[in-house]
């Protein structure tokens, strides 16, 4: 079997981006039902757009391996090379990876605030836990619904304001001069409570997973601390792994 790696989506022309996001819709529903895509003439109508607008984002998916074309037979969508595009052991921006799976993304910033680490957050840090930090808690939507909460914590090393909308890699990189070069992720799953269900528009209860994120710089210092709720119904993770011999057992 061959599988790709995920291409970087680059900037095009909106209109291009435009056929290509709403083609992404229908390949993630046709993974979903494990059906082929519609054909080429529906598609068109269903786009808006020309056959050669529709035939230039499917050879962009088509290079990544996410659809297979066969002449004079059906396009079918490959599940897997479709779950390369989000992996666990690659970062990006969350808006970044919604659009490479189609989605409509939008960002809100919920509070912003200078705080202390406190004990949890301080011992994962290896730091006191009254040093100050800014603490940043965001929201994320995926086509209206919402898809992450998150809460970063980055300590400060001086006196420091956070930024409107600023990235958290970029506000860590900013205060401690260098840029998180590597992250220790924690996968786990947690239940939605009172404030969280209100947030996600989901019923208290409803199971999601989490990560927990240490972003670490080259020097080894710990920089940042987040702690994000995601929605598996809009993004499901993989992880890529290498097998490695000798294998024990009669399987």
């Amino acid at each position: 079997m061959t599988t790709y790696l995920p291409l970087p989506r680059p900037a095009g022309d909106p209109e291009a981006m435009r056929v290509l996001h709403g083609l992404l819709r229908f390949v993630r529903e046709a993974a979903l039902a494990h059906t082929p895509l519609p054909g080429e003439l529906d598609l068109t109508a269903r786009l808006s757009c020309t056959r050669q607008q529709l035939r230039n984002a499917m050879s962009e998916l088509e290079a990544q391996g996410i659809v297979r074309r066969r002449q004079g037979s059906v396009t079918t969508v490959d599940p897997i090379a479709l779950r390369l595009s989000v992996r666990l052991e690659e970062q990006f921006e969350h808006v970044d990876l919604l659009n490479r799976l189609g989605y409509r993304a939008e960002v809100e910033e919920l509070s912003s605030e200078t705080t202390t680490l406190g004990p949890t957050v301080a011992a994962v840090m290896e730091m006191p836990e009254n040093a100050p930090a800014i603490q940043v808690r965001k929201l994320w939507r995926a086509d209206g619904a919402v898809s992450l909460v998150a809460t970063d914590i980055v300590p400060l090393p001086g006196p420091a304001s956070p930024v409107k909308n600023e990235s958290v890699f970029a506000l860590a990189a900013r205060l401690w001069g260098e840029p998180v070069v590597w992250e220790v992720t924690t996968p786990g799953v947690a239940v939605l409570d009172d404030a969280l269900a209100e947030l996600f528009e989901r019923p208290v209860g409803t199971p999601v997973m989490t990560l927990e994120l240490i972003g670490i710089g080259a020097s080894g210092r710990r920089l940042l601390h987040s702690l994000e709720y995601h929605d598996p119904d809009i993004v499901t993770y993989s992880l890529v792994r290498t097998v490695r011999p000798p294998w024990h057992g009669a399987g």
